[in-house]
């Protein structure tokens, strides 16, 4: 940016996107403050006003803002302790009413964090629950080549991320399996399958991983892997299984 120009003005904002990190976006900013508004009417201004957006917490600084008071204020807009406009001075002690408020909304953050924590453990242990009721009865997974889904899992057993991959695809498959048997087609049953399968909460790619090993031993594995394919915009006719965690993007 021109030197001239950033004596002569005597605020700006900026894009914190550029610097991406709150702690480096502040130092940046009072970089910026020191270099702007250096005209001699504007002395007493201590440089210029820098302000960015930080999560919905606005920020505004001087050249001579402490960084770590302002990233203290920040870190309490964030929390909700204070509004969501901080800076350019905050106070370097907080007194004791304000400390005693901190305490107090923090308080209820937690009750809150607690409720949504129960909340989430009962919704967990009715989908278990739910599962193992479905899957008390049912057969095993019902597999085309058992050799190699016993290669699967014995490869992947020691890593839990992997194992995780087998325990949902087993799931999934006896899941799928009990639909079917009830006369429903799997293109109409998968999507759904698969909530009901996922009681630990898989990754996408996890996901792909799991109908690529039921693709290659499970009694409807191909037709799982083409109703996949197509799922993503692939041709049935198309070999191999897409991974939905890889993001294409095409340009013209």
């Amino acid at each position: 940016m021109d030197p001239m120009y950033m004596q002569c003005i005597k605020e700006m904002t900026i894009d914190s996107f550029a610097f991406g990190e709150i702690k480096a976006t502040i130092q940046a900013a009072i970089v910026f403050a020191g270099e702007i508004g250096y005209h001699e009417e504007w002395a007493s201004n201590k440089g210029g006003l820098v302000k960015f957006e930080f999560n919905d917490v606005t920020v505004s600084v001087r050249m001579d803002s402490d960084p770590e008071l302002i990233y203290r204020d920040w870190s309490r807009a964030m929390s909700g302790y204070i509004d969501k406009n901080v800076g350019p001075y905050p106070n370097p002690v907080l007194t004791d009413e304000e400390k005693e408020n901190d305490a107090r909304v923090e308080a209820e953050n937690e009750r809150k964090r607690q409720e949504w924590r129960d909340e989430a453990n009962a919704k967990q242990a009715a989908a278990v629950n739910r599962l193992e009721e479905m899957l008390k009865d049912a057969p095993a997974i019902i597999l085309a080549d058992e050799a190699a889904w016993q290669e699967s899992v014995s490869v992947n057993s020691g890593d839990p991320y992997s194992n995780g991959v087998t325990v949902f695809a087993e799931r999934w498959a006896r899941v799928m399996q009990v639909k079917l048997a009830n006369g429903e087609k799997l293109e109409d049953v998968a999507d759904a399958s698969t909530q009901e399968a996922d009681i630990d909460g898989i990754t996408g790619f996890m996901y792909g991983c799991a109908v690529n090993l039921l693709a290659h031993t499970w009694e409807h594995g191909d037709q799982l892997r083409k109703w996949h394919n197509k799922k993503y915009g692939v041709s049935e006719n198309v070999e191999g299984t897409v991974n939905p965690a890889v993001i294409t993007i095409n340009v013209n």
